[in-house]
């Protein structure tokens, strides 16, 4: 074998392996992935999480973009599947060259992702809630960035404001059959555990089910006095919400943080009046910054419909802030050693800061949640 034939052979097996390094941006562009949930499911999540970021990389490439270097976003639909979530890391990666990711929708996608994601030093920031997700167990946990509260924060907010008050010492879950509906369902029996509050019932149903009425039957059978609805699919949540009427489950129920939005509202109706959701923001209600994120995405044609925008608009602008920062190139390493500098920041979209560090890579504090209750088709915050 010649000595040019050799080389070719190593650099085919080195990019096969996705070993051959860092992608460097091309002059005057920085590539992101967009690995996001377009379809199935997740899309009320994912769809709203691509128009942001495009229409924030669209004004800000307007403007000149950032230290004279255009964003140039690569979409893909990972379908809500964790499998397709992997494919796409490698297509963005080997084929695009991207040098960071903002995605996936879900953390079971993000978890099948991350190691391709890791192998080829690219960081990745996840707009997800799954606990496990940043664990440091994992190999891949330098290259991962939470661009959403992780479930812990949320549901610390949501036991403090909705389940352990006084006089109720009887709660049930309803989770989603996932990781991030598993471990958030484990964290909260703990935590009542803590309180001695009494877990009666702790039923799940598949991301996909779309008749809870067994569901529904089994917790109002337990009586509990209130019932946190642990999921993060609109479809989902709406579908238990409905049976939960229909079986005379009257108990107050509160939500987690992803049913802030119109999908969720739309599907449950008039069952869902009076339902909770501990969150981020209120598009019935914005605050200033949120509204600000709702003047741009409305100048683009976009109306503002969840919890969505404000994820991956806190990601994307993470990874801008980042960019700012780097002098040289930005490559994939150099990116997340910059998202590591990035505390106390509040050039976001969301009420409340940003800080990561070498050794935390969680984002969000308990300072960014409000409570919403349904009423009358809207969400109002409770103050």
């Amino acid at each position: 074998m010649t000595g040019l034939l050799k080389k070719s052979v190593a650099v085919a097996a080195l990019l096969c392996a996705g070993l051959m390094g860092p992608a460097i941006a091309a002059d005057g562009v920085v590539k992101v992935g967009g690995i996001l949930s377009l379809s199935g499911p997740a899309a009320p999540f994912g769809i709203p999480e691509r128009d942001a970021v495009e229409i924030l990389a669209n004004k800000i490439n307007a403007e000149g973009g950032v230290k004279g270097r255009k964003i140039e976003v690569i979409f893909h639909d990972d379908q809500s599947n964790p499998t397709e979530a992997a494919r796409g890391a490698t297509r963005l990666i080997q084929q695009e060259k991207v040098q960071a990711i903002i995605g996936s929708t879900l953390g079971t996608g993000t978890l099948a992702l991350m190691p391709i994601a890791m192998n080829n030093k690219v960081p990745v920031l996840a707009p997800i809630g799954t606990i496990d997700a940043t664990s440091k167990k994992h190999a891949f946990w330098p290259w991962l960035f939470r661009s959403a509260p992780t479930e812990e924060v949320i549901l610390d907010g949501i036991m403090e404001r909705g389940v352990f008050v006084p006089g109720r010492k009887k709660f049930a879950v309803m989770y989603q059959e996932d990781a991030y509906g598993k471990a958030g369902m484990e964290y909260a029996l703990k935590l009542s555990k803590e309180k001695d509050i009494d877990v009666v019932a702790s039923v799940g149903a598949p991301l996909n089910a779309i008749d809870l009425t067994s569901a529904a039957t089994k917790i109002r059978n337990a009586n509990p006095e209130v019932v946190l609805l642990e999921t993060s699919a609109p479809a989902l949540g709406a579908a238990f919400v409905r049976a939960a009427r229909q079986v005379g489950l009257n108990a107050p129920i509160i939500g987690s943080g992803s049913l802030n939005q119109r999908p969720f509202l739309d599907a449950a109706g008039p069952a869902g009046e009076g339902v909770q959701v501990v969150s981020l923001g209120n598009w019935d209600d914005p605050s200033e910054k949120q509204n600000a994120l709702g003047d741009i995405l409305r100048a683009a044609g976009k109306k503002p419909s969840g919890y969505g925008e404000l994820l991956s608009s806190t990601g994307f602008l993470v990874l801008v802030e980042a960019l700012k920062r780097i002098d040289g190139q930005p490559t994939g390493p150099a990116i997340r050693d910059a998202i590591e500098t990035i505390c106390d920041f509040k050039g976001t979209f969301i009420d409340g800061t940003i800080c990561y560090s070498k050794d935390q890579h969680e984002g969000f504090s308990k300072d960014s949640l409000v409570t919403v209750e349904i009423s009358n088709g809207k969400f109002k915050t409770v103050k």
